[in-house]
């Protein structure tokens, strides 16, 4: 691979030497910078562009304008064949034109990769966070990668408000003033997407790595959380998240917390778990599928907009169902069928869910991503969010013993491996995201395949878990994030190594995957012997704790002060938000808001899951 690297400054020296870039100040200047510019010689407009938790095929995906959350006008409604489409990100364009302009707090790790798929080589270029207490800033460009020494984007991207023009600050240097930072550069020769990120996946921390938080799941914790659970998160019906007297199964953890909670829990907490999977069938829809979203007990959708007029833009995705949610619920159902006295119209539900699933396959090849809740008819095909009725297919094959949940679980998985993962790009596994690249739907690949393996033995799908492990793993944050002094996350001491990014639109990493426990990246040590699974699994669980309101660590909100009580989160509280970016603006950097969310139900399946085995502790 042909490349030149070219020391830009008008603030005094900077130059490369032994993976290294030095900069030198020549006199006093109070906002000074440095780049790297690595210009490739042999670039190929099709070379697949990445950037760990930030940028995947180099997010070259159709961006429309619209507000939060977005979700599919009637005109954009299609089965299979329309571009994948997603709001204002920072990308390329589709023809590869443009450029992606993030600091290192965007990314899971300060990384750029290049995979030529005409020549097969590959290039990757690792930095560290931030010099003189900036983040280091990244371009992205037809042709060209800019390493910004600190950060000096011409827009920075805005969650909610319109991009903010020259938001970045340099450095005030006096002359004579010297900074240094490592640099490294890699390159070889690579056949395929899977390839390169198995590359990846061995080399992540290879600038970058922290030692991981210690293991914090003490009885006292559980005690917590149950306690939180049966106070905050029950309604009276089931557990969920109450605050809002909303019930969403799947994707944000009701129908999936009710498990552990049922394994570990008193008495109470055991008989109201089982109450939940009672309200969970009796809001099955007559397509099979489950009514993802209900409010105060009155049947909604999944569209965000159920409240607008009917003849408004959106009023096709009227009557929506966020297709993950059922997948999720499906593969949960025989968790909790493992461990509960099984009652028949819970069984009756699984196999409706499990032929609606095979229905769907059958006529139009995929999942989707959103279906029509009492018909299942298709509303949005092309993504990746079903990925995890796969799994749930192939558990319905080991409780039913009928063949065409077995069929059709491999048919997907090897539909959903060839069209996203071995690509290098998942899709729309939250429901307000579009179709923009995810970490969820990666996670769900590994979960569903590991099952498929465990269901035949078959060494195709234990490969394809390991794909989509190695693919999985460029969302997880590998070291101690530095926090700006003073903000809640430094004060706490919170060590980001183990956080998860979400997805590219919503730029924070999180306490845990959603909405799962992570084990079958441990059974996938266990299948494969390869320790570095292991250690990825005990990253991610050993994060969590950290994260929680507890008596002996009260976490604060982002508008109170430290030690304010009126900012203190209740007891088992925990905020989905771990902000390295400045997506919610630069006082949001390690900051959270009071919000009791689904990183809880991770954390409940971590204790049950994970933590009995030795090689977790």
């Amino acid at each position: 691979m042909n490349y030149k690297i070219t020391p830009l400054t008008a603030y005094g020296t900077c130059r490369y030497e032994n993976e290294k870039v030095y900069f030198k100040a020549d006199k006093r200047y109070e906002q000074a910078d440095w780049q790297i510019e690595i210009t490739f010689l042999d670039w190929e407009d099709d070379c697949y562009v990445f950037s760990p938790a930030c940028a995947y095929d180099g997010n070259k995906i159709e961006q429309v304008d619209r507000a939060y959350p977005p979700m599919y006008k009637t005109s954009e409604m299609y089965e299979n064949e329309r571009p994948l489409i997603m709001k204002g990100i920072p990308a390329l364009n589709v023809d590869g034109s443009g450029k992606i302009e993030v600091t290192a707090g965007d990314m899971a790790t300060p990384c750029v990769g290049i995979f030529y798929k005409q020549k097969k080589q590959a290039f990757f270029v690792f930095t560290e966070q931030e010099v003189g207490g900036k983040n280091l800033g990244f371009r992205i460009e037809k042709g060209k990668i800019t390493v910004q020494y600190p950060t000096k984007r011409e827009y920075a991207y805005r969650y909610v408000f319109a991009p903010e023009k020259d938001a970045d600050k340099g450095l005030f240097v006096d002359l004579g003033d010297e900074f240094s930072s490592k640099l490294l550069i890699r390159t070889f020769d690579c056949e395929t997407i899977s390839q390169f990120f198995e590359y990846f996946f061995r080399n992540r921390k290879v600038l970058l790595s922290s030692p991981r938080p210690e293991n914090g799941y003490t009885q006292e914790l559980w005690e917590i959380m149950e306690k939180h659970f049966n106070q905050n998160n029950y309604s009276g019906k089931y557990f969920g998240n109450t605050r809002w007297r909303q019930w969403q199964c799947g994707w944000c953890g009701n129908a999936q917390s009710s498990y552990p909670l049922y394994v570990k829990g008193n008495e109470e907490t055991k008989a109201r778990a089982v109450q939940t999977i009672d309200y969970l069938v009796s809001f099955a829809a007559p397509s099979g599928f489950f009514y993802g979203y209900i409010f105060d007990d009155k049947i909604k959708d999944d569209s965000f907009h159920f409240d607008d007029t009917e003849n408004d833009e959106f009023a096709g995705m009227r009557g929506s169902h966020l297709i993950r949610k059922s997948g999720d619920v499906l593969a949960f159902l025989y968790k909790h069928f493992d461990v509960m006295p099984v009652k028949k119209e819970w069984e009756i539900a699984a196999r409706n869910c499990a032929d609606a699933f095979v229905r769907l396959f059958d006529k139009y090849g995929t999942f989707g991503q959103f279906v029509h809740q009492e018909t299942g008819e298709m509303l949005i095909g092309l993504s990746c969010a079903g990925a995890s009725a796969i799994g749930g297919l192939a558990r319905s094959y080991r409780y039913f013993k009928d063949e065409k949940y077995l069929n059709t679980a491999k048919e997907a998985c090897e539909y959903y491996y060839q069209n996203f993962v071995a690509k290098g790009v998942t899709t729309g596994g939250p429901g307000e995201i579009l179709t923009a690249p995810d970490s969820e739907s990666s996670y769900a690949m590994v979960e569903s395949c590991v099952i498929l393996y465990e269901t035949t033995k078959e060494e195709k799908w234990l490969q394809y878990a390991k794909d989509s492990a190695n693919l999985f793993s460029s969302w997880v944050m590998t070291y101690a994030y530095k926090f700006p002094k003073g903000c809640e996350f430094e004060i706490q001491k919170i060590n980001t190594t183990g956080s998860v990014f979400a997805n590219v639109q919503n730029k924070h990493s999180a306490p845990g995957i959603c909405t799962f426990s992570g084990d079958t990246l441990y059974r996938l040590y266990c299948y494969t012997g390869e320790k570095l699974y292991l250690e990825l699994i005990k990253d991610i669980a050993y994060f969590i704790p950290q994260c929680v309101s507890t008596p002996w660590k009260p976490i604060y909100d982002w508008d109170h002060k430290h030690g304010d009580d009126e900012g203190r989160l209740p007891e088992g509280y925990i905020c989905e938000r771990v902000n390295t970016s400045d997506w919610e603006m630069q006082g949001c950097i390690g900051g959270v808001f009071k919000l009791s969310c689904w990183c809880e139900t991770s954390l409940v399946l971590s204790f049950v899951e994970l933590m009995h085995l030795p090689e977790m502790q």
